[in-house]
């Protein structure tokens, strides 16, 4: 019996200093981690919108998106930008769209997401003329093939999908068709992935953007 006593209060004596552990690591931490999420999502803000233009953060209600940007050139209003989230392949993929006051997509960026690493997790992949993928550390700058294909869609139409290839392999004359069909191209083998895109921009960026030019049209 007494055995057990030892054990239990050098268990409990364990657990609070591990407890104690914790907490000290985590106040000291907790300021640098928002610090870095603030500059991550600063950083997407500025991602996809225009280089050149101001910038203003607002608190959403209602129809809103619960935060939400908007930018402007010269004093003029030419789109907003929030997060939405879609159904993946192995869960919530998180990224964050603009739009112009018409429903174009300006810019997207990708936030999170747990997809398949070689299919799914392709949202993020850079191609470029040289590579089919971006080397790591190169000082080339260019944009995901996945999500650039989107900007000049309108977010007000069905986003069809096209299997016959990918976005990055095709001429500006293929592009082109598809921007006119209002299509994107799959992702090879993640077509659920690639549908996670289009089905929350038809479901989520059009109510948004139609209640933000709503709001603003009021003003």
């Amino acid at each position: 019996m007494g055995e057990i006593i030892k054990l239990t209060a050098a268990l409990v004596v364990i657990s609070m200093v591990i407890g104690l552990a914790v907490a000290v690591t985590n106040n000291k931490t907790k300021d640098r981690i928002k610090e870095q999420q603030l500059h991550i999502q600063q950083s997407a803000v500025e991602a996809v919108f225009p280089s050149g233009v101001a910038i203003s953060e607002h608190e959403g209600d209602g129809g809103l998106p619960y935060k939400y940007w908007s930018a402007s050139d010269n004093g003029e209003l030419i789109g907003y930008a929030f997060k939405i989230t879609g159904q993946g392949y192995a869960g919530d993929i998180l990224f964050m769209i603009s739009a112009d006051t018409a429903g174009k997509i300006l810019g997207m960026t990708v936030l999170e997401h747990n997809e398949t690493p070689g299919l799914g997790s392709r949202v993020t992949e850079v191609a470029s003329n040289k590579y089919i993928w971006y080397p790591v550390g190169s000082s080339e700058k260019v944009k995901p093939w996945f999500t650039e294909q989107f900007e000049g869609l309108s977010c007000f139409k069905p986003i069809g999908i096209d299997k016959s290839g990918e976005w990055h392999k095709f001429d500006a004359q293929r592009r082109a068709q598809l921007q006119s069909r209002n299509t994107v191209t799959a992702i090879t083998g993640s077509t659920i992935t690639t549908a996670a895109f289009t089905k929350s921009i038809e479901r989520k960026a059009a109510v948004y953007v139609a209640s933000l030019k709503e709001k603003y049209l009021e003003k």
